[in-house]
């Protein structure tokens, strides 16, 4: 339950209070039950809205299991305001969040994973379909990985991602799409270098559904090509480059298309002064056809802890694109913080040591 009180601005006085209650039932290892149920009340009346979800898993093999789910959302918060009964809108910008509704629906989804740690480790598998359907439309979602061992030093992933949207009034919309192939070097018995070469395939990445040409066109594929490499020879020192070539087509209307090809290199280096301070030094380029920019980064670093950094530098120029590592979105002084998530809970992101085994008595004889 909770509880807000305004004590300043446009709605100073009033107090919005809420109370969310969920729940979840097993029945045995691979059926559940889950609900939520949620009140909120306001200045203008209260609303409420819930869902129950059934869950189910089957084993097919070994290693493979299907998962089914279904869940039924229902509740409207399409709630009357000062102004009235609230209409249904596709987005909301700035501080009008709040003016978005919520219908209720039906969600179906099935799933199948394969792990099989003990007879085949070195691969994993999984795919999704989910299917929505609402008072505001239907929406699908698939998504499949893979991830797998070539050898002890190649690995080789693969992931896809394809949704649509559907609220009160988005229309015409084209799915994303999202595919990743990717190629990783690292060899368990010397980790001075490591390299990953990879290709994705993006389709509507960034679609903004207030485009004057909604349903002529409005779409965009990216088809990018990456390669990226760590070398340290030694603990002070540690290189990092990468080079991406990307080819964007937009399509604006039926009639108007562009294409166009992006070159863009990023280069790092870090000196470690001891075990609590270091030095990095970045640059990055830019070019699409006649254009080009770059921009340089000095950056110094204080580790509070081993896995809490501190850093403060200088970034001359503002170079930032998608495919970058980092965000270089304005030139300037900037101030930065890291932590990795290494012991966030008891054996987080560690893998045990298998304990040595114990050999067998040696039994000798004398004649």
């Amino acid at each position: 339950m909770a509880q807000q009180f305004y004590t300043r601005g446009q709605y100073s006085g009033s107090s919005i209070t809420s109370l969310d209650v969920t729940g979840e039932h097993k029945f045995g290892t691979d059926t559940s039950v889950t609900a939520r149920y949620s009140i909120l009340g306001g200045a203008n009346e209260v609303s409420t809205q819930g869902a129950v979800g059934l869950h189910q898993r089957w084993t097919i093999a070994s290693g493979l299991k299907m998962n089914l789910a279904y869940e039924h959302v229902f509740g409207n918060l399409l709630s009357r305001t000062g102004a009235g009964v609230q209409f249904a809108q596709p987005f909301a910008v700035g501080q009008s969040a709040s003016s978005l509704g919520f219908g209720n629906g039906d969600s179906y989804s099935v799933g199948l994973e394969y792990t099989d740690r003990p007879n085949n480790p070195q691969f994993q598998a999984s795919a999704r379909y989910e299917f929505r359907n609402s008072s505001g439309g239907s929406n699908t979602v698939i998504s499949a990985a893979a991830t797998g061992k070539i050898s002890p030093a190649l690995t080789g992933l693969f992931r896809y991602q394809q949704a649509n949207s559907a609220n009160q009034k988005i229309v015409s919309l084209g799915d994303t799409v999202s595919l990743k192939l990717g190629l990783a070097y690292r060899d368990p018995k010397n980790d001075k270098f490591n390299a990953l070469l990879r290709y994705e395939y993006r389709k509507n990445p960034s679609t903004i559904p207030d485009s004057l040409f909604l349903g002529s066109g409005t779409g965009s594929e990216d088809h990018t090509f990456a390669v990226e490499a760590i070398y340290a020879p030694n603990w002070q020192w540690e290189f990092y480059g990468k080079y991406a070539l990307r080819n964007s087509t937009s399509y604006l209307a039926h009639d108007l298309v562009g294409t166009t090809t992006i070159n863009l290199a990023q280069i790092r280096a870090t000196y470690r002064l001891g075990y609590s301070m270091d030095l990095v030094g970045e640059a990055r380029w830019i070019s699409q056809s006649t254009y080009t920019e770059t921009g340089f980064v000095v950056e110094a670093g204080y580790y509070l802890t081993p896995n809490l950094r501190l850093a403060t530098g200088y970034a001359f120029g503002k170079v930032d694109d998608r495919d970058f590592n980092g965000t270089r979105s304005a030139g300037g002084p900037y101030l930065g913080l890291t932590f990795k998530l290494n012991e966030l809970f008891e054996g987080f992101g560690l893998q045990k040591a298998i304990p040595r085994q114990q050999g067998g008595a040696l039994i000798t004889s004398h004649k």
